[in-house]
């Protein structure tokens, strides 16, 4: 391996652990980002794509609620939490209820484990830069046309202070994932602050809990590496137009969040245009997405959860948008003759 691989296989991995907040709590002044929420603005400037989000939320299974506890045959209950993977403030101080839910378990399940040793994180992904990296001798050159390379190469420069030699090794969806991250957020994984997933990490370690995982960061990385190419490309250059406006659909997102909207933030997400926000399109790009990196994910997390289940008192925190839906983990749980029941905060 020469050394201009080896570099940029560096830079992946450290733009990963940083992508993902793999990092513990640092004293740092903090970083407030300037992002404005959305729904408002859409309900007065765009009232029939608002009802549109408004009836596919509420016609969606299991679309609100962020903690669900789970019963089964006289077995100690267990809780599956929706988390955000991002470092925000406001996120870092669980609800009563959720901090109770949380303080009564013995265990804790998170998607992967590997974010709390940001080290061990970084190795990982160095050793699987074929996921993140061409490795064929093909670039993104060879596969955006002249006006978005254009584009792409000023983002990343500007944004990630990588020249074009380096980012265009990177897989669409590597960059997809830095790029699309504001830059208040960004500053902040910097100063080494934990998302939330992190955060309920370290307070298990402080608490002396069992800590478990439900998936490998090499099968995340796998899944992602495993969508279309031309749907990565698609999202890479729809995340550069989107850029000076992430910081407004990132606190949209929290705040929906906050309110347990699951299902909205979805609705949300798939009316967002470069320009403003539109009816749903390209119905595919989001059926594929959430294929292949949530349901499919949903039901090897929720097998991979009975197992500590069977043992009761677990606490499962898994991104939010694992939970509604059909094929959302709570009705996979439900399906398989569980209890679950919202716990309202």
């Amino acid at each position: 391996m020469n050394k201009s691989i080896r570099r940029l296989i560096s830079r992946l991995a450290l733009a990963f652990a940083v992508s993902v907040g793999a990092f513990h709590i640092a004293n740092a002044e903090e970083i407030a980002c300037a992002g404005k929420y959305l729904i408002p603005q859409i309900e007065r400037e765009n009232p029939e794509i608002a009802r549109q989000m408004y009836a596919e939320a509420a016609a969606t299974l299991y679309g609100k609620g962020l903690i669900w506890k789970i019963e089964k045959d006289g077995r100690r209950p267990s809780y599956l939490f929706g988390t955000i993977h991002l470092s925000d403030p406001r996120l870092l101080k669980l609800k009563p209820a959720a901090q109770q839910a949380f303080d009564t378990s013995d265990t804790l399940a998170l998607e992967i484990t590997e974010l709390l040793d940001p080290n061990k994180m970084a190795g990982v992904a160095f050793s699987a830069f074929q996921y993140t990296t061409y490795t064929d001798g093909t670039t993104l050159t060879d596969k955006l046309s002249e006006p978005q390379q254009k584009a792409l190469t000023a983002a990343v420069e500007k944004k990630l202070g990588l020249p074009w030699s380096v980012a265009q090794k990177m897989k669409p969806w590597t960059l997809m994932g830095t790029l699309g991250v504001p830059a208040c957020e960004m500053a902040r994984k910097k100063l080494q602050k934990p998302i939330v997933d992190t955060y309920l990490g370290q307070m298990a370690q402080t608490q002396g809990k069992q800590i478990v995982a439900l998936e490998t960061m090499i099968s995340q990385l796998k899944a992602m590496d495993g969508l279309p190419e031309s749907e990565s490309l698609n999202g890479l250059m729809q995340t550069v137009t989107l850029g000076p406006r992430l910081e407004d659909l990132f606190e949209t997102m929290i705040l929906l969040y906050s309110k347990e909207e699951t299902a909205l933030i979805w609705a949300m997400m798939r009316r967002v245009s470069e320009d403003g926000f539109a009816a749903a399109q390209d119905h595919s790009q989001y059926a594929e997405f959430q294929r292949d990196i949530v349901h499919r994910r949903n039901h090897t997390m929720v097998q991979e959860a009975e197992k500590h289940i069977a043992n009761g008192s677990v606490f499962i925190a898994v991104g939010a948008l694992h939970l509604p839906g059909e094929q959302g983990m709570v009705n996979i749980l439900a399906q398989k003759g569980y209890r679950l029941s919202r716990v309202t905060q």
